[in-house]
């Protein structure tokens, strides 16, 4: 089948598959959008349709990624023009969440990135927002800042990189900490590397962020409900589909909604086929007893086709 091949964004890799998805959240406000499916070999990889080139996908990369660094979704303010107390860690008072989830709303473009970060109603046990589980930083690192550096410092190179391959991890641009090398599993080394500026790469996570948008987080039992993800704050999973004939966006929606691994969703694997899935995958999330940093585990195959 033709079409454009992306091979350095990897269906195994959380932060590979939601950078995919934020190639189709770009041209989300175009009348021409890019069809999106996987690669059938050993390690699948993105395909978009042979239109969307990597010369134009960068160059509209860049126009959303300048337009979303500057949106009230990556700068919270109040009614008044001032910053939320605590807004680049999201951690948002009610009034400042219902706010936020407001004026994100009426921004052209990222209204869904600020649904899929917090959910009005859902608090922690300080009384302000609990955000979504794919939220992993912590400490010094403030999520919004880091997105806003990594929005800033993505540049046409480095998308380039990102969606050709191999990546170069080049950068010192702070990460959001969706790649799966994070883990500690990925970090067994002769020598203790915590000394060492830990390398990114923007043009990746920038468009992994546009991705993230696709899944909105809800007021749940006890903390913030991610579509997609289960299990416990501290020890869950985040389970996504690979499908090997091309979705439209509308289509991405609803394959991120309902294929998915959960051990009580019987029989759900009688679907999988009629939807063009080939595969589940699902990764464990890690987060540290000291910061509550997060990490994506390696991921599995929970289902495939040939099963």
């Amino acid at each position: 089948m033709n079409g454009t091949h992306l091979p350095g964004l990897e269906g195994t890799n959380p932060l590979g598959f939601l950078a995919a998805l934020g190639i189709q959240v770009a041209f989300l406000d175009k009348e021409e959008q890019p069809r999106l499916w996987w690669s059938d070999g050993i390690v699948p990889y993105a395909i978009v349709g042979e239109e969307f080139t990597v010369d134009r996908i960068a160059k509209r990369a860049l126009m959303v990624f300048a337009r979303w660094k500057n949106s009230p979704a990556t700068n919270p303010k109040r009614a008044d023009g001032s910053k939320m107390p605590r807004g680049d860690e999201l951690k948002l008072t009610p009034e400042d969440i219902r706010t936020y989830l407001s004026q994100g709303g009426r921004h052209h473009g990222t209204g869904n990135l600020a649904t899929a970060l917090l959910a009005e109603g859902s608090l922690d046990n300080q009384g302000v927002a609990k955000p979504s589980d794919f939220y992993f930083t912590a400490g010094q690192q403030k999520f919004l800042d880091t997105a806003r550096k990594i929005l800033g410092a993505a540049e046409r190179g480095e998308i380039v990189t990102s969606v050709e391959g191999p990546w170069r991890y080049e950068s010192t641009i702070p990460s959001l900490g969706w790649d799966v090398t994070d883990d500690r599993v990925y970090a067994l080394r002769a020598n203790n590397p915590s000394p060492e500026k830990k390398l990114t790469n923007p043009g990746t996570e920038a468009l992994a962020l546009l991705g993230l948008s696709l899944y909105p987080v809800f007021a749940g039992s006890g903390r913030t409900q991610t579509q997609g993800c289960s299990g416990s704050w501290k020890n869950g999973w985040y389970s996504w589909p690979l499908w090997g004939r091309p979705a439209t966006s509308l289509a991405v929606r609803s394959l991120l909604a309902h294929a998915y691994h959960h051990p009580a969703l019987l029989n759900r694997h009688l679907w999988y086929r009629s939807w063009g899935i080939s595969t589940i995958l699902r990764s464990p999330i890690r987060r540290t007893d000291q910061g509550g940093y997060g990490t994506f585990g390696p991921a599995e195959v929970t289902w495939n086709e040939s099963r």
